[in-house]
């Protein structure tokens, strides 16, 4: 058979499969004969790795991956599938070295470092940014007395005790973003408490019990970040109290875009906990907000002797007007539809399509996009591992895969 007649005979029985499971590897030694027959369509290379990936054959869907580089090197779908794959699989060196090629050809990215699946060309991207670049960091510091005391007086409403870590917080991953719990290796802990997030449904800005509980520290964002509490409330951040207990590491990873940066303010900073990001460390002070970019590679680690705690900020790339947020989203949506509509449609040529209708084979339309706003705050939110092939469950791949077929 010809390499068209067999890329048609995997569509027809890749198709049924896909539908109830988006992992199936249905038609593969079809797509694999017709890649033998003809090696020369990058997107059939592209396809075949990820179908080689769900296989569990990944030597082989590695070797494909970087197949598809050597056949398009400006184009970043192939950078980003195997710098993704090359993260899954702790081989972060290697996947800067990949990054750093993306860069060189000009295909995607700015810096290896920064690796995240979902990039806006333009925007400044550096690692570290500095405490003068938000006037604002000023007005936190200097409450920082009164959001510490609110804080303690939450432990002891709560029954913890100063010390310890606050076990009536909910642990990182429990109750909302899974994939943050992913990231805590083994033996550690990582506990939140949210003050804005999208799981809070009050009218008003402030949830009462929040309110309540931390009403200077709500009065001060919300005058101070009304961007960042929108953030939060849709799904695209958060502004939590954020607890790791001493020993803790928080594994290297980076976040799903560059649309947002972080801010720490230090509550309870002992020696020995330190963030990375980047290639250079830092530290917390308390009383002190450090600020970086997340979707740069980043890892925590406490090897101090009691828990750390900051008052952890999401908000905006100060770039980005905030007319252009709610584009924004919709962006970073139609670029994660169109990841996935790579990952999961074997391609067609004219030939093959032909051969298809004399078949009489239903293939999905083009086009499909996804709409829903809390997805795409979702697909925003998230760490790169979980845009990755064997992470996607994480933000709804068997849900949108319904929308494409």
């Amino acid at each position: 058979m010809a390499a068209d007649e067999l890329w048609a005979q995997g569509i027809v029985e890749y198709l049924p499969e896909v539908k109830s499971n988006p992992q199936t590897t249905a038609g593969l030694w079809a797509f694999e004969a017709s890649v033998q027959a003809d090696a020369s369509d990058s997107k059939r290379l592209f396809f075949l790795a990820t179908l080689l990936y769900h296989a569990e054959r990944l030597e082989e869907a590695e070797r494909f991956y970087r197949k598809v580089i050597e056949a398009e090197p400006a184009s970043g779908h192939g950078y980003l599938e195997l710098v993704l794959f090359l993260e899954s699989a702790g081989r972060r060196e290697e996947a800067r070295l990949v990054a750093r090629r993306a860069i060189e050809a000009k295909a995607c990215w700015a810096d290896e470092w920064q690796r995240p699946p979902i990039y806006v060309r333009g925007l400044t991207s550096k690692a570290w940014w500095a405490r003068e670049d938000f006037p604002w960091s000023a007005d936190l510091e200097n409450a920082y007395p009164a959001i510490k005391a609110e804080m303690m007086e939450l432990f002891g409403a709560r029954g913890d005790q100063g010390g310890n870590m606050p076990k009536s917080w909910v642990r990182v991953g429990d109750e909302r973003a899974s994939q943050d719990g992913d990231i805590v290796a083994p033996g550690g802990e990582w506990r939140e408490f949210l003050l804005y997030s999208a799981q809070d449904q009050s009218k008003s800005t402030a949830n009462p019990e929040v309110l309540k509980l931390f009403p200077k520290t709500c009065e001060l964002l919300e005058s101070v970040l009304p961007g960042a509490v929108a953030m939060a409330k849709i799904g695209v951040g958060e502004i939590i109290l954020s607890a790791i207990s001493p020993g803790t590491k928080l594994v290297p990873h980076c976040a799903s875009s560059n649309v947002r940066l972080t801010c720490h303010l230090g509550l309870v900073c002992p020696e020995g906990a330190r963030v990375r990001v980047g290639p250079e460390w830092g530290t917390w002070e308390e009383g002190r907000c450090i600020f970086f970019d997340d979707s740069y590679e980043h890892e925590v680690t406490n090897d101090g002797s009691s828990m750390r705690i900051v008052l952890l900020i999401r908000f905006w790339h100060p770039e980005l007007a905030a007319e252009e947020w709610l584009s924004t989203l919709n962006s970073g949506m139609e670029e994660y539809s169109a990841m996935l509509q790579r990952r999961v449609s074997p391609p067609v040529n004219s030939s093959v399509a032909e051969l298809l209708m004399a078949k009489e084979t239903s293939f999905p339309p083009k086009g499909a996009t996804l709409d829903s706003a809390e997805r795409a705050a979702a697909i925003l939110k998230a760490d790169a591992p979980d845009l990755a092939i064997n992470g996607s469950h994480d933000v709804g791949l068997l849900d949108v895969s319904d929308e494409l077929y």
